[in-house]
């Protein structure tokens, strides 16, 4: 009660919290990877990281890449989760403020139009709300998760917490998936060429039919 009375009687102090604190958590992770891997691995992190933030890449192609070169499975998955988790922190507590900034508002701005546009093309996340966005951070897209689906969330009129939490629900789930699919894969290929190369061919019929279909019933609900 006493802390809470603190904060409110101290709106600088707040402002000043929220806009370090997620900044706090990425230099804690990175320390902590630095701490426990060795210069390549840790290099090889930071790097897949960065690719993350930075379109065109997504989780479908950090993850298995982090895997690949060798990279523990859970780790790569956890240090992308934890982008999407640091992104949707900041973008909760300095939505505004950061519209304000120079360079990052006009990042802000092409982020919004772009959420903007999902929203249209996808009535449906209008319905689900929480679920659309846990299915939005889900879902492999270029670039991070936490960035677009809390931008969404905010245009949606949502409250920061269930917005919050739908990102690191959608972070998780997503994540682990993908490295847990990757790593399927990657043994099938040890096993056999042949079955790993069928499989990933099976893997890519079924989503360009999701795909499809999905065009197909997008089309017919906007005419």
């Amino acid at each position: 009660m006493e802390y809470a009375k603190i904060l409110q009687d101290h709106p600088l102090l707040v402002r000043i919290i929220k806009l370090t604190l997620p900044f706090v958590v990425v230099v804690t992770q990175i320390l902590l990877l630095s701490f426990f891997l060795d210069q390549t691995s840790f290099l090889i992190v930071i790097g897949l990281m960065a690719a993350y933030v930075l379109p065109p890449a997504g989780k479908e192609t950090v993850i298995p890449a982090g895997i690949v070169l060798g990279i523990p499975w859970w780790l790569i998955a956890v240090s992308i989760m934890m982008i999407d988790i640091e992104t949707a922190l900041f973008m909760g507590w300095n939505f505004e403020v950061g519209l304000k900034l120079p360079w990052l508002g006009r990042i802000m701005e092409s982020f919004i139009e772009k959420a903007q546009e999902s929203i249209n093309e996808q009535p449906w996340l209008k319905k689900l709300y929480f679920t659309g966005i846990v299915v939005l951070v889900m879902v492999p897209v270029m670039g991070s998760g936490g960035i677009r689906g809390s931008i969404i969330g905010q245009l949606l009129g949502m409250q920061k917490k269930p917005v919050f939490l739908a990102v690191v629900t959608g972070a998780f789930i997503g994540c682990f998936g993908i490295a847990l699919g990757a790593l399927f894969l990657q043994e099938l290929f040890i096993q056999s060429i042949l079955l790993g190369s069928v499989t990933v061919i099976g893997v890519i019929i079924v989503l360009l039919s999701a795909w499809l279909c999905w065009r197909v019933y997008h089309g017919r609900t906007h005419h």
